[in-house]
């Protein structure tokens, strides 16, 4: 039976609670709220360097963020400047550009902010989105995630 986009679709007389879940990339499961760090790799555009980061998964932020040396060192270009809102609610206009980044065991092209000096490493729920995965904060690590269309 061919499907047109848009059509809608039956939803089995059953309660919610019954129906199967969905882990969605780039989401918190579990109804778990916290915090934990991975280990991901960084490269640059012809894949000659790379740096190795631990950073912190937070996905309320969209974007992953870095250090602006670290992205420097590597030959990040700076594609554009966007305006951002921070935790606190300040609005702050800084760089984004690609970067190639390994986690998983996977490696994908991603967009990063160039941060502050003194700014920590984070990686955002895009990043996470890329790579099929979502954050499991009960027990501190990355999940697989189902990929929809």
């Amino acid at each position: 039976m061919e499907r047109n986009f848009g059509e809608t679709v039956a939803v089995p007389d059953r309660p919610a609670a019954e129906l199967p879940r969905r882990i969605l990339p780039g989401t918190t499961v579990g109804g778990e709220v916290g915090t934990f760090s991975v280990d991901f790799v960084l490269w640059n555009a012809d894949k000659t360097e790379s740096r190795s980061l631990n950073g912190l998964v937070d996905t309320g932020a969209s974007y992953s963020l870095a250090p602006a040396s670290i992205l420097e060192e590597l030959g990040v270009i700076r594609e554009q400047t966007v305006r951002f809102v921070m935790a606190n609610g300040a609005r702050s206009d800084m760089s984004i550009g690609w970067v190639t980044m390994e986690l998983t065991g996977q490696t994908r092209n991603v967009y990063i902010v160039f941060g502050p000096e003194n700014a920590g490493v984070l990686l955002g729920a895009m990043a996470l989105e890329s790579f099929g995965v979502a954050a499991d904060a009960k027990h501190r690590r990355l999940i697989p995630a189902e990929l929809t269309l």
